[in-house]
């Protein structure tokens, strides 16, 4: 009857062993949307803001289109240009085209940022007509 308690306590070993997840590298973020730099451009700056760094800005939509749900990513680079830190954050509001919306976007020290457009969706805007 003691025999069977090890064994036991080995399967239940081994199977919470299989069922725990491996620990991967993370992938690395990339913008969803290829090519955004064909219809958009992005200026920001660094700031300090009630005692936390952010990184805010602007996305210039150069496109005749109307975009919404567009967020950006922030990658906090290292001195060698390694990515560090990303974020991914909403910019409220609808894009209009050949116009800007403000971001601000949190971020942790890093020794540079690169900020690009991470997705959008582009609005169609609805006509009405009549008989």
């Amino acid at each position: 009857m003691h025999a069977i308690r090890p064994l036991r306590e080995l399967a239940l070993g081994l199977g919470l062993l299989l069922l725990t997840p491996g620990v991967a590298p993370a992938r690395e973020l990339q913008p969803l949307m290829r090519g955004w730099e064909q219809h958009f451009s992005v200026t920001w700056d660094t700031v300090q803001r009630r005692g936390r760094l952010e990184v805010e800005g602007y996305v210039n939509n150069r496109s005749p289109y109307r975009v919404g749900n567009l967020r950006v990513l922030v990658d906090s680079l290292d001195d060698s240009g390694r990515i560090v830190d990303q974020r991914v954050s909403w910019v409220l509001g609808e894009l209009g085209g050949d116009s800007r919306l403000y971001f601000e976007v949190p971020v942790a020290p890093a020794a540079r940022y690169r900020v690009s457009v991470f997705s959008y969706d582009r609005v169609s805007e609805a006509s009405l007509s009549f008989p």
